[in-house]
């Protein structure tokens, strides 16, 4: 009787486990971009309502962030060349440590050059730099480096924290929000 009750008990922890987060409320699929609007570096305002339709990548950084945000950004674009990347600041400072956005864009630009042989001609020209601290404490990004894969309905389908360093991890995380 007492090895039928520990079985059954080993069963229903078993089973249970296996559906452990199927009730959450919120799952990462679940999970809408926020509302946003921004002035970009180019002076382009992006919202939501003009991301709307179309799948997107959000990158959360900061001005000083050099890796792991330049080594992603250049990720993404060696996997997907000239797609629509927001870079989103979750530093609050106005030019913060003295970066404007435009210096920030400029270095994210410089990033891949090497100083023997110049500039690679990668120059970031879809990526829009702009604040987005709001979206980002509304999502709980805690740290710059943080990636994220919007489908064309505005939900989130997957996140990558850290650095983003082969193309083909790029491709199946976009893979996601088509």
């Amino acid at each position: 009787m007492v090895k039928t009750n520990f079985s059954m008990l080993v069963a229903l922890l078993f089973i249970s486990a296996g559906l452990a987060g199927c009730t959450s409320d919120e799952s990462e699929k679940d999970q809408v971009f926020p509302q946003f609007s921004s002035v970009a570096d180019n002076d382009e305002t992006y919202n939501k309502a003009r991301m709307s339709g179309s799948p997107f990548i959000v990158m959360f950084s900061a001005e000083w962030c050099n890796n792991p945000c330049h080594t992603s950004m250049f990720t993404i674009w060696e996997a997907i060349p000239e797609l629509t990347v927001l870079v989103m600041s979750t530093d609050p400072a106005e030019n913060a440590s003295g970066i404007t956005l435009q210096d920030w864009h400029e270095a994210a630009n410089a990033f891949d050059d090497d100083d023997s042989t110049g500039d690679t001609g990668v120059t970031l020209t879809t990526y829009a730099f702009m604040k987005g601290v709001e979206a980002g404490e509304e999502l709980g990004v805690t740290s710059p480096g943080t990636v994220m894969f919007v489908n064309a309905d505005g939900y989130i389908t997957a996140t990558k924290v850290g650095m983003l360093e082969e193309p083909q991890e790029v491709l199946d995380l976009w893979e996601t929000a088509q």
